[in-house]
């Protein structure tokens, strides 16, 4: 059957490079392969009962109101307000709009879950200001789309949500382990913009005027109704109020008291924000449904265990196998979606990983971080399309751009794999 599975996965791929959606060349490379393995009554009652079970989950009821609190959000213009706030705090310093840009960022990452969404926001609201005090455009749009990539890991991070659903881990635990990464990333982004302003001052010649503390703190009128979010969302997650699996809930339906009381958003926001919402939660739940159909055939082949009795025999260090699944995750990085990436392996690289007795948390962690270096490189990356969009800087410059952070990138995810207690620590604590 190993010669079967293999097959079979090289015809998902072949279709993924035709252009078929992620969902549906799941749905048919799997269903192919069930009905070569086991014949049409097995897959009619696969294909019956996989789907719905796996998208029929209390858990994953997260991940649309993640989405629909960050649309809520957007409609009442609170993530421009964020930027504003960043910006009048740090704007003076060189490289100010850069810095404040990463701060927008977190913040960003902290309503929303979406790189994608984080992105294109920084990008409109950044990079005019940007350009007007004379940042290089391959620098500024670089550290653009690399700060759009902490919202795929700064709960509630989409990835991590979108992880512990198919591996049935803790989401909640997922979610409070990523903070300490996160900060660690923007920091690492906040330290490689530093040494390149040093490096090369031309980059980031001129700086906003100092803002007097009075236009500061002015600003915190706009975005105390977020950062009040923020906490409760934190709080309540570190302190068990509620469930990881509610708060989803509880924060989409806080966001639209607060767009509705503010008076940010019209009943044309409202039905425009469900809408959005609603699109990307059917894609994502879509790709879920069709995955488990895929998983069920690479189950049923027998792959994942004949590889980790490989590698049993050979008696290969179980780090080294780490390193090959990470190294493969990011050369898929190279063309594939993130999420996209996330459902196509971990039936698959999961289970090994498992038996050779890592950490689901910790695994979980490190393949988001690795799938957020993949929103960056050539020659898909993800963020560079958006930002290149918006701020019509052609993809092939912003690339040129991306290198130092992607050295950075590669450093924090090497110290990740070294220290997984910078992981794991802070769910500890928080008693998961």
């Amino acid at each position: 059957m190993t010669l079967t599975a293999l097959a079979i996965i090289l015809f998902l791929f072949l279709l993924l490079l035709n252009g078929m959606p992620v969902a549906f060349a799941m749905l048919v490379s799997g269903a192919t392969g069930l009905f070569l393995v086991a014949g049409h009554y097995p897959l009619a009652g696969i294909l019956k009962a996989a789907p719905y079970e796996h998208v029929a989950s209390y858990t994953l009821t997260t991940l649309p109101m993640f989405i629909l609190m960050a649309e809520f959000l957007n409609s009442g213009r609170f993530t421009r307000d964020l930027f504003a706030a960043s910006d009048k705090w740090l704007g003076h310093f060189r490289g100010g709009v850069a810095y404040s840009a990463i701060a927008g960022g977190v913040l960003l990452a902290a309503i929303s879950g979406s790189s994608s969404a984080a992105a294109g926001t920084l990008a409109s609201a950044a990079y005019p200001e940007m350009k007007r005090y004379g940042y290089e455009d391959r620098f500024s749009t670089a550290a653009l789309a690399v700060i759009g990539t902490l919202a795929i890991m700064v709960p509630p991070s989409i990835g991590l949500v979108f992880y512990g659903v198919i591996t049935e881990t803790s989401v909640g635990k997922l979610l409070v382990a990523g903070f300490v990464p996160g900060a660690i990333t923007a920091l690492g982004y906040a330290v490689t913009i530093n040494l390149m302003i040093r490096r090369r001052p031309e980059i980031a010649p001129h700086s906003a005027e100092r803002a007097t503390m009075k236009e500061r703190v002015q600003t915190l009128k706009t975005v105390w109704p977020v950062l009040t979010l923020m906490v409760i969302i934190v709080g309540t997650i570190y302190s068990g109020v509620v469930t990881p699996t509610e708060i989803g809930a509880v924060g989409a339906f806080l966001a639209m008291l607060l767009a509705l009381s503010m008076r940010r958003m019209g009943w044309r926001d409202f039905l425009n924000a469900l809408k959005s919402a609603t699109g990307n939660s059917a894609m994502i739940l879509a790709i879920i449904a069709c995955a488990a159909i895929f998983g069920v055939f690479i189950t049923m082949t027998g792959l994942t265990q004949e590889l980790l009795f490989m590698i049993q025999e050979a008696d290969v260090n179980r780090y080294v196998v780490l390193a090959a699944v990470l190294l493969l995750l990011m050369i898929l990085g190279f063309f594939l979606d993130q999420l996209a990436i996330l459902v196509l392996t971990l039936p698959l690289i999961y289970p090994l990983m498992a038996g050779l007795e890592f950490d689901a948390v910790w695994l979980g962690i490190l393949f988001v971080k690795t799938a957020e270096i993949g929103l960056i490189t050539p020659p898909m990356g993800l963020n560079v399309f958006i930002v290149s969009s918006t701020t019509k800087v052609p993809p092939s410059r912003i690339f040129k751009g991306v290198w130092p952070f992607l050295l950075t990138e590669l450093i924090i995810l090497v110290l990740l794999i070294l220290v997984p207690g910078l992981s794991l620590w802070l769910p500890a604590v928080a008693g998961f």
